[in-house]
């Protein structure tokens, strides 16, 4: 490891940080409660930047270039960017007192905390900083940008706003699905993660995985983190450390078949006794090569020594009986044994050889360490599960005499498992699937089970357990085991039954509404019928009679002609905003747009109006509804006409492929599934309007006419236009120039 050094004391260092073409200043932190650095180095390009030299700078508090709520900002970012960079902007303050935001590369290492910067009156952005190192980098980066529901802020998708070549290699996407569609657009199987997501923008949780890539053939581990109202995702390649894994893996199995077939350890041992018969220590015979390689370097472990003289009795003296026990009975034993003067671990196996016995190791040292590292490995793991909430259990099969699964056995449970069973892992582990539960033995789970570890396809299914709903899916796992994992789903049950009643209680309350507006309607027009029928009377038989009066009488039959219209188009209004379900069929427009025309002969007879039709499609949808789209469209066109000016509806209709479409299209239900639509226009020549009202024109009662105006109305019509292509999944755009004529463009699905 190098040494830490001081910059400004090395001239190297500092013509090094001179020839940068960036602001650089290394600093060191202070002890104390409130974080504080000393400045060490500013390079030339820093001089210019903040107008101070380097001398006068140099071991002075940070604080003299940057306030002191920035340094508190870039104690805790060091914190985190310890051995990496992270981007930060910061205001500068420049000698002669005025300030300067700068994006500052941060690196913290081995207690130095480094900032990069540009120099000032460059264009730069955050993103600028970062694409000229990460361009060229060999891992995908892609930043991404919350897309919020305009009402709720409500998190909808998240928006690609940056990404390196190499992303584009990774994933085969094209730029322009990378630029213009966003990630549950581009790939609708990462709603999945939409929670996990959320956590890492709004609680900063970051997220991270590995997967491979079968088109390039290669491993990614991918890292999300939070990135402002985002995050940005790195793909780093994984294939040269699973290949030296795997590797790894081959060499080990390797030398485990090497030392399964090699020969062990071997020697043998004859009994020195002394005056009373007493075996007092043994003599080596006989010893191999893997024997002499067991003893300390430096010691020769040859036939004729003393057995005493490299394995001292009173080191190990319960061992030095049993081979005299072996010796004097017979009586074969094994055993671990910890040779502390090398500290290697050895199987041993002793036998009796005439009066004397014969021994073969095994060294056991790397088994051992092995053994300690998956004991490490196992506890690491089951911690790791223990802290989720997701209960996670391993089962094995039990087998009857011909091979049938029978029951499963358990084998590793998380704690979250084992408080749904209320039971301790023990008590699970004396315990079989079916002992714990019967009642899936009477159901299709138990089967299910089953098929998993025969077909290896995992499959999920909702179980009622304890007065609680989980969600389980149970996978295959290795060659004859079972894996599953259960999520706790009382609460979105229990929303969901929310969520039934209330739309029971909608239906029910809709229904309600829709009788009172039929009775209402019948109410209000028979009033109204009678004043219309009861003014004709007195018209034809007291007209002359009524002097001014009679104009008077016309006025109220007008007005309750209107309220009459009025009533009715409501009526069609509530009808079709309740969501009454759309009669799909195939339509052919131009049957609809005939009947339209000759309910409407009469007006455009009185008009001389010229009607033009190009040949409309045909699409599937409500005939009733899509009639009154025309009929409100030609009756506006129709009525809103110039003085002196033979009116001129022009109506044509082109396919439109999804892509096509106008941005910012204003939708109600946008259907995400057809790949065309159809664009249908309506177009006229006669008063138009301004177009800041085309969004309030499709509004119910909305008039740009007082009513006093030759052009009469209820308001809604435009309304009705607009629910019913909301009904049909389709949107309605308005275009005008005033004095000169306005268009209607319709957008529907078009037919599959």
């Amino acid at each position: 490891m190098l040494k830490k050094r001081t910059f400004s004391q090395e001239p190297l260092a500092d013509a090094l940080l001179d020839g940068v073409a960036c602001g650089v200043i290394i600093c060191q932190p202070v002890p104390g409660a409130t974080p504080d650095y000393v400045i060490r180095l500013i390079n030339t390009a820093a001089e210019r930047v903040t107008g101070y030299n380097r001398m006068l700078v140099k071991d002075r508090p940070l604080t003299l270039l940057v306030d002191q709520q920035q340094v508190n900002t870039l104690s805790l970012a060091s914190s985190s960017a310890s051995n990496s960079t992270h981007f930060l902007p910061i205001w500068l303050k420049h000698r002669n007192d005025h300030r300067f935001l700068q994006s500052v590369a941060i690196a913290c290492q081995d207690e130095q905390l480094t900032l990069t910067f540009p120099l000032v009156g460059q264009e730069f952005s955050l993103f600028d900083v970062m694409a000229g190192v990460i361009q060229q980098s060999p891992n995908g980066i892609v930043v991404y940008r919350a897309k919020r529901d305009g009402a709720t802020q409500a998190i909808v998708d998240y928006q690609t706003i940056f990404y390196n070549a190499r992303v584009l290699d990774i994933t085969g996407y094209e730029e322009t699905e990378l630029r213009e569609l966003g990630l549950f657009e581009r790939q609708p199987d990462a709603r999945r993660l939409a929670a996990s997501f959320q956590a890492l923008v709004e609680q900063g949780e970051p997220i991270d995985w590995e997967y491979y890539n079968p088109r390039l053939q290669r491993w990614f581990e991918v890292q999300c983190k939070p990135m402002g109202d985002g995050f940005f995702t790195l793909f780093r390649d994984l294939t040269q450390l699973k290949e030296a894994h795997k590797q790894l893996q081959q060499q080990a199995e390797l030398l485990t078949r090497i030392l399964d077939t090699s020969l062990s350890g071997l020697l043998a041992c004859e009994a020195l006794r002394d005056s009373q018969g007493r075996i007092v220590d043994f003599r080596l015979t006989l010893v191999n090569q893997a024997v002499r390689a067991m003893v300390p370097t430096g010691q020769s472990l040859e036939a004729g020594r003393r057995l005493s003289d490299f394995y001292p009795a009173n080191e190990q003296p319960a061992l030095f009986d049993r081979y005299v026990q072996v010796v004097e009975t017979g009586e074969p034993f094994t055993a671990e044994l910890h040779y502390k003067v090398v500290n290697e671990w050895y199987h041993i196996a002793v036998a009796k050889l005439g009066d004397g016995y014969v021994a073969s190791l095994t060294q056991l040292t790397a088994n051992k360490q092995t053994e300690q590292l998956l004991h490490q490995q196992a506890q690491l793991l089951q911690s790791v599960l223990d802290t989720t909430s997701t209960a996670v259990v391993t089962y094995y099969p039990l087998r009857g005499e011909e091979g049938q699964i029978v029951d499963f056995h358990f084998g590793l449970a998380n704690q979250a498992a084992l408080s749904i069973l209320g039971l301790t892992h023990a008590q699970l582990q004396a315990r079989t699937l079916l002992e714990l539960s019967m009642a899936l033995e009477s159901n299709t789970a138990f089967v299910d089970y089953i098929g998993v570890i025969q077909t290896g396809q995992p499959f999920t299914f909702e179980r009622y357990f304890r007065n609680r709903w989980f969600l389980t899916t149970a996978a295959r796992l290795g060659t004859d085991g079972l894996i599953t994992s259960t999520i706790n789903i009382t609460a979105i049950k229990q929303a969901q039954e929310q969520i039934e009643q209330l739309n029971h209680q909608l239906q029910h309350s809709n229904a309600r509404l829709n009788q009172f507006a039929s009775v209402a309607s019948h109410d209000l027009q028979e009033p109204l019928r009678k004043i219309n029928s009861f003014g004709n009377i007195l018209i034809d038989q007291y007209g002359p009679a009524l002097g001014d009066g009679l104009n008077l009488l016309i006025r109220m039959q007008t007005a309750a002609s209107r309220m009459q219209t009025l009533i009715r188009d409501l009526l069609t209004y509530s009808r079709l905003s309740m969501g009454s379900p759309v009669d799909y069929q195939s339509i052919d427009l131009n049957r609809i747009l005939g009947e339209v025309l000759v309910d409407l002969e009469i007006a455009i007879d009185e008009k001389n109006a010229v009607v033009e039709v190009v040949d409309l499609p045909t699409i599937t949808g409500d005939a009733l509804q899509l009639r009154q789209v025309f009929q409100n469209l030609l009756s506006n066109a129709l009525k809103f006409t110039r003085p002196g000016q033979q009116p001129r509806v022009t109506l044509m209709s082109k396919w439109v492929n999804r892509e096509d479409l106008p941005l910012g299209l204003p939708v109600s239900g946008w259907n995400p599934n057809p790949p065309a639509y159809w664009q249908i226009t309506v177009a006229d020549n006669g008063i138009g309007f301004d177009e800041k009202y085309q969004d309030r024109i499709f509004s119910a009662f909305e008039r740009l006419h007082s009513k006093s105006s030759p052009y009469g109305g209820s308001g809604i019509g435009l309304a009705i236009v607009r629910q019913v292509m909301d009904n049909h999944l389709g949107a309605v755009r308005a275009h005008s120039v005033a004095g000169e004529g306005a268009t209607f463009t319709l957008y529907l699905p078009a037919c599959p």
